[in-house]
């Protein structure tokens, strides 16, 4: 396959990547409305407690409490790019617990600076209520709920593998109807990201990738190849020309323009055709070599610079609901 031929092929590769690249991108980063939650904390006190200490009474409010009753913490982060305020909120977010649990009490122990949040308590279901949440706020709530099982009910979450806390944890649920907002996103912590040596490792490989594309490119003009030719005499007319081999005795001269000229026995180019002038001149620039590796070069330096704000972004992301989550010692980090 000509080569030209074959860089342009890639070049036109390259454009689908980098395509495909910008469109997930900016489909990333364009305007989005997200909310996280993650469970700090969740203890049955009953259970772990009371259970195994007979003579340990608990009282809620004056009044011993004989079911299990669990210390429950979570926190809601704006993870979106855009800030949340009342006219996005057509019905506020609620928090609907599992059938048998019951909120016995409520309230908000952390938040970002200027957040005002209002609970309304709704005994199964709490209602948060706000002005605005920036992006990147969040506030975090501590609650005492009640287990209350049935009378000779079938359903006991405390049987099989399952704990209350365990039932607690799964089948909390969330409400709410905010523009854009589609749902909750429930336990989903952003990984650790990489660490930064692997990050730059990573990025300086594929910045290798796109010094390699320069240098086919643009290294025609900055670095450019010579080629040496000779002066030879065919029919009474002088020409600059390039020799290739084509066998043992026969040879190929090209011209300037890199068309094949004339194919001559070695001993007629030796006796007959050499004048014994010799020049240098540059090499003609490669158009496939120019494009494909251009191509490749904006790709791969884009890829740079959109892994790179990633990271930052992750790592930003990660450090600040690490901040959020240690002060509670949640576990996943």
């Amino acid at each position: 396959m000509d080569n030209n031929l074959l860089y342009m092929i890639l070049g036109v590769i390259a454009t689908i990547i980098v395509g495909y690249w910008g469109i997930k991108y900016a489909s990333r980063y364009k305007t989005r409305v997200c909310i996280l939650y993650f469970e700090n904390s969740c203890i049955s006190l009953f259970k772990s407690v009371v259970k195994e200490l007979d003579e340990l009474e608990i009282k809620f409010k004056n009044e011993t409490v004989n079911e299990n009753l669990i210390t429950y913490k979570g926190t809601f982060f704006n993870s979106g790019n855009t800030d949340i305020d009342k006219n996005l909120i057509h019905n506020p977010l609620k928090v609907i617990l599992p059938k048998n649990y019951e909120w016995k009490k409520v309230k908000i122990i952390d938040n970002s600076k200027d957040v005002d949040i209002q609970i309304e308590n709704n005994l199964n279901e709490l209602i948060f209520s706000w002005e605005i949440l920036k992006e990147n706020e969040y506030f975090t709530f501590d609650s005492v709920i009640e287990y209350k099982p049935e009378p000779n009910s079938d359903e006991n979450p405390t049987s099989s593998d399952s704990s209350i806390t365990r039932e607690l944890s799964r089948k909390i649920a969330f409400e709410q109807r905010i523009t854009h907002l589609k749902s909750i996103e429930k336990e989903r912590i952003p990984s650790k990201p990489k660490s930064l040596i692997s990050q730059i490792i990573y990025t300086l490989w594929i910045f290798g990738f796109a010094l390699l594309g320069l240098y086919f490119s643009a290294g025609q003009f900055v670095l450019p190849d010579y080629k040496t030719t000779y002066e030879v005499e065919i029919d009474s007319s002088l020409s600059y020309v390039t020799f290739e081999n084509k066998g043992a005795n026969q040879i190929q001269l090209i011209d300037s323009l890199g068309n094949d000229f004339i194919v001559a026995d070695i001993k007629r180019v030796n006796n007959n055709m050499l004048t014994g002038n010799v020049k240098i001149e540059k090499e003609n620039l490669n158009y496939g070599e120019l494009i494909g590796g251009g191509i490749a070069a904006v790709i791969m330096l884009l890829l740079t610079i959109f892994l790179s704000i990633e990271y930052i972004n992750d790592k930003r992301l990660y450090e600040q609901i690490k901040e959020i989550a240690e002060k509670y010692d949640f576990s996943e980090f």
